[in-house]
């Protein structure tokens, strides 16, 4: 963690933003930390904390109290309650995510991750990939449970990682939705970045890439108005699952961002998503592998035993 202490804006950075003129002066520092800071008051012009946009005039004083490095931004190594591993080898690993956890660190120096979890079960991962999310090769929202794959070794991050840029890694989730879904339908809805951590979906714009629609399958009738449903999905958007379906008039139960309804009865203490299955090549072998991490308690009374 860098300790700093006051900067004057020289001549030639006046009309610059705040968050240009921090990436500007420390190059070596992330600008996730850059935006941390910012966000958490720890950087003030004239005294007075300000936003990322704020422009800058010569002769100002910027002080900042803190900056984080790029190694703080690493997991530390935790124990996480709930997670467990469902697929061990030499070359990769699926780790099962509770709900409520983070995958990865959202503030420096962060304990109780997913990525953490990894980090104290294979140390090594940390110099495979000195980033937040590690070795990990796809993320789940805080609220949201279920499988996430891990590549253990050099080799087997540099192949995960092109499948996963290829849209080849599969992810299948079961979701407790409002309303009937009475038959298998895709849902092929843009979305676009809605800002304050949400997205946009536009229902009057199909995206052309298929990779980036969210297949719907529906299980059974859960009573109450609900229908159990599978959603797959292989190169996913933040939120996609959880957006595709609200647009849809089928939010999740337990969904307190996308909802228009308030959740209410059964669910309500959590969001009904969890990432049961994942599916991808092996790294060593090129064969398919397919791992299932059962459903957690909540999902139990509503889950169809199917193989």
């Amino acid at each position: 963690m860098l300790i700093l202490q006051s900067l004057g804006v020289l001549p030639g950075e006046s009309g610059v933003r705040l968050d240009r003129f921090l990436r500007d002066r420390f190059p070596a520092v992330p600008s996730r930390s850059v935006r941390f800071a910012i966000e958490g008051g720890a950087v003030r012009v004239g005294g007075v904390a300000s936003p990322k946009g704020r422009i800058l005039r010569e002769g100002e004083i910027v002080t900042v109290a803190s900056l984080a490095e790029g190694s703080d931004w690493l997991p530390v190594p935790s124990d996480l309650p709930g997670a467990s591993v469902v697929y061990e080898d030499s070359h990769v690993a699926v780790l099962c995510k509770p709900h409520d956890a983070h995958t990865e660190p959202q503030r420096p120096l962060e304990a109780g991750t997913l990525a953490g979890y990894l980090r104290k079960l294979h140390p090594e991962v940390a110099e495979i990939a000195p980033a937040p999310g590690l070795t990990l090769l796809t993320r789940l929202d805080f609220a949201t449970s279920g499988a996430v794959p891990a590549a253990l070794t050099a080799q087997a991050w540099t192949f995960l990682r092109h499948e996963r840029e290829m849209g080849v890694i599969g992810k299948r989730y079961l979701c407790l939705v409002e309303g009937d879904v009475p038959e298998p339908v895709p849902i092929d809805y843009a979305i676009d970045s809605g800002g304050g951590g949400t997205v946009r979906v536009r229902k009057e714009s199909a995206d052309p890439d298929p990779c980036r629609w969210t297949w719907i399958e529906p299980v059974r009738s859960a009573g109450a108005g609900r229908t159990l449903v599978r959603a797959t999905i292989s190169r996913g958007k933040r939120h996609q699952i959880r957006a595709h379906l609200a647009a849809a008039g089928h939010p999740i139960v337990g969904d307190r961002r996308y909802a228009a309804v308030p959740p209410e009865g059964p669910g309500k203490a959590r969001l009904m998503l969890h990432a049961e299955e994942v599916t991808f090549r092996h790294p060593d072998t090129g064969e398919p592998l397919r791992v299932v991490c059962p459903p957690p308690e909540g999902f139990t009374e509503h889950y169809l035993n199917e193989t």
